[in-house]
């Protein structure tokens, strides 16, 4: 009987191994809900714990995370001390970083420990005492983002690692600090993935059809050839028609991994869901859920992280469309600051300035000494009128004025934004409270 289940086994492990495996690119978001963050300032780490090596450990923490964030080339990296001069001077940040990298180096505890034990030589029958000292190093902390825009943690992630030594002299145990840098080197070789999307490597072994009909089974090994030889649509279309033509449930699993490995996800829930439908299978729901988390991530990373633009150049970008949706051809704008000292503003003045231009649509300069006056006076006192600063735009050459301000505060925040017509005397587009202007 052992015999028989042993044969079983090792004809089990064949047939596996005979099965055809495929390797899959798959993107996934992060730990952490970065989403909309792409300018960061790497902000020290601190330590508050008691041992002497806590600020070194934190330093290391520190240049180890900033090197290893900088390594994705996803994040556009600030100066931590350009925010901290705009904090000095009370000035707004959020035009220059989106969130700040913080970290906290909370633990680091080491243990010295040393024992005897007596080893007899076998050769000389001589007996004598091996000591041997060992040391543990434990290393905690944490870190997190901080938005810029109002203030909300994201995060943490907690961090915990120990790494023991021995030698046979105390004299030969790794230092406490080394040990301690090593634990923190090790425990963010993933920090990459915890802030950003991130694409892993998956193997996908095709399944093998159970029946014992036997042209199920030469249809099978015929398509199993075909991935074998890399001809994957080849083998996809032989799959398909052995799923259309016998229900076969390993036919239509290989087919979604095909359809996956070709990069038609949407393809392979599509026809895993019509599978379900057909035969109610629960493989068939459990690949169904499953695309559909991997459709939902896709997504996610092309909504949410993979639009490379800032906040102010999204909006910047889409002012810029939506004025000109209403500007006449060969028409020339002013564009006015209404908020003062906001350096949001500027740098969606300074983006939509940029676009329009690339765009074709005329824009009177703005360094001419009446329009500064007037844009000033708009901006301290909102007593100048919508005639008299029609009356100054026309004089500059100006045919339309796109007035630029800010409402709302954090995640309030828009931008406001009203286009009039000079020559009217009318405003033909005015900014709603809709999530496109938030900035």
């Amino acid at each position: 009987m052992k015999l028989k289940l042993l044969v079983l086994f090792v004809l089990s492990l064949m047939m596996a191994a005979c099965t055809s495996t495929i390797r899959l690119q798959v993107e996934r978001t992060p730990t952490l809900d970065t989403r909309g963050v792409r300018r960061i300032a790497i902000v020290p780490f601190t330590s508050t714990t008691s041992h002497s090596i806590g600020r070194d450990i934190a330093q290391h923490s520190t240049l180890t995370a900033t090197n290893r964030i900088q390594a994705l080339n996803y994040f556009t990296f600030v100066d931590n001390n350009v925010i901290n001069q705009l904090r000095r001077r009370n000035e707004n940040i959020e035009g220059h970083v989106d969130a700040m990298f913080n970290g906290v180096v909370t633990n680091i505890t080491s243990q010295d420990s040393y024992s005897e034990r007596q080893v007899t030589d076998r050769k000389t029958g001589d007996t004598y005492t091996v000591s041997t000292y060992t040391r543990e190093v434990v290393v905690e902390f944490n870190y997190y983002l901080t938005r810029a825009r109002d203030g909300s943690i994201i995060g943490p992630v907690y961090k915990r690692g120990n790494q023991r030594v021995s030698s046979d002299r105390s004299s030969g145990l790794t230092a406490v600090s080394d040990m301690a840098r090593s634990i923190v080197e090790n425990q963010m070789r993933y920090i990459g993935r915890d802030v950003a999307p991130y694409t892993v490597t998956e193997t996908r072994r095709l399944a093998s059809d159970t029946s014992k009909n036997k042209e199920i089974k030469d249809l099978m090994k015929s398509a199993d050839a075909q991935v074998k030889a890399g001809n994957y649509r080849i083998a996809l279309d032989h799959y398909l028609v052995i799923y259309a033509n016998h229900k076969s449930m390993a036919a239509a699993q290989n087919s979604v991994i095909l359809m996956e490995a070709l990069g038609n996800v949407r393809e392979a829930a599509s026809f895993i869901q019509t599978v379900y439908g057909e035969t109610g299978n629960p493989m068939a729901q459990r690949e169904l859920a499953r695309l559909n988390r991997i459709l939902a991530d896709q997504a996610m990373i092309a909504d949410e992280f993979g639009d490379a633009r800032t906040t102010v150049e999204r909006v910047a970008v889409y002012a810029s469309e939506e004025t000109r949706k209403v500007l006449p051809r060969n028409a020339k704008v002013w564009i006015v600051n209404n908020a003062s000292n906001n350096n949001m503003v500027t740098a969606v003045i300074d983006n939509l300035t940029a676009d329009f231009i690339r765009r074709g649509v005329g824009v009177v300069d703005r360094d001419n000494a009446i329009l500064i006056a007037t844009e000033q006076s708009f901006q301290t006192s909102g007593m100048v009128s919508d005639s008299d600063i029609a009356r100054i735009g026309n004089a500059a050459g100006a045919s339309h004025i796109v007035v630029i301000g800010i409402t709302g505060t954090g995640a309030t925040r828009r931008l406001q934004l009203s286009v009039l017509d000079i020559e009217r005397g009318v405003p033909i587009l005015q900014s709603d409270t809709s999530e496109a202007w938030r900035l």
